[in-house]
């Protein structure tokens, strides 16, 4: 029970490592509330969860839209006083390349990618500095290294990067630590955006050869996302502040 009656704020939790995690939160005793668009998804989980015996809502918003996503911290707050932790993994693969990109296109990854993010921590901060708490983004190893499909996801996961660690210092004397997960390949329904953004391009080769460059020579599993967003969430981690984890089978280790 290493969250137990913690609140806990999950954006894009319908499904993959959001819904990994929301499920293990849930499972260590979190109250878990899950931000998403995907209302069929994300009320599933919930009722995963409460068939379990856990505690959680779900928020059915646009995470493109502001207003949406204050009016559901604020909604969490009234209900809850307080949040303990704030994970925000919402993100999309963008479009590939450079040439062929629309600026809506542009813009909507840096929506998703990174603005999103930063506006509802933005909310969540006046709920969370009287006691302090956990902040997590979900950057990616494309924020240390070059993505080879998409330079648009890697500009704003290497933005997230930069932020955790200014938001780290900043926030600190509110004892808020502020932490990213940097997943490399992982087995979620995203998968084949990530590696196939174009009809040419070939989904099982790119992931073959993906793997073949990572030391553990196999793709993460969202359990494994999981597992180290909780860790970041629990007071084991209660010393580590303005860190980007890779978890990537030691791909950035090269």
């Amino acid at each position: 029970m290493r969250l137990e009656n913690k609140v806990a704020v999950i954006s894009a939790g319908a499904s993959g490592m959001g819904k990994a995690g929301a499920l293990l939160f849930a499972k260590e005793g979190a109250i878990v509330n899950i931000l998403d668009i995907n209302r069929d998804n994300g009320e599933n989980v919930v009722n995963e969860i409460r068939e379990s015996g856990g505690e959680a809502n779900f928020l059915h918003i646009d995470l493109t839209d502001l207003s949406a996503i204050k009016n559901a911290i604020e909604q969490i707050r009234n209900q809850y006083g307080r949040i303990d932790v704030l994970w925000n993994h919402v993100g999309i693969p963008g479009p590939s390349g450079i040439e062929t990109v629309e600026e809506e296109e542009f813009d909507l990854a840096m929506m998703l990618n990174l603005k999103s993010g930063f506006f509802t921590t933005k909310y969540a901060l006046p709920y969370m500095k009287d006691m302090g708490g956990s902040i997590i983004f979900t950057a990616s190893v494309s924020g240390f290294v070059a993505s080879p499909f998409s330079p648009v996801y890697s500009a704003a996961k290497g933005a997230v990067v930069n932020l955790v660690r200014s938001l780290a210092v900043r926030l600190g004397n509110d004892k808020i630590r502020v932490n990213a997960i940097c997943p490399g390949l992982t087995e979620t329904p995203m998968l084949k955006q990530f590696l196939a953004r174009t009809e040419e391009d070939d989904f099982e080769q790119n992931k073959q050869n993906f793997l073949k460059s990572i030391p553990l020579h196999r793709a993460a599993q969202p359990t494994d996302i999981a597992n180290t967003a909780l860790f970041l969430a629990s007071d084991e981690s209660s010393f580590i502040s303005g860190v980007n984890l890779p978890v990537d089978g030691g791909y950035t280790a090269q």
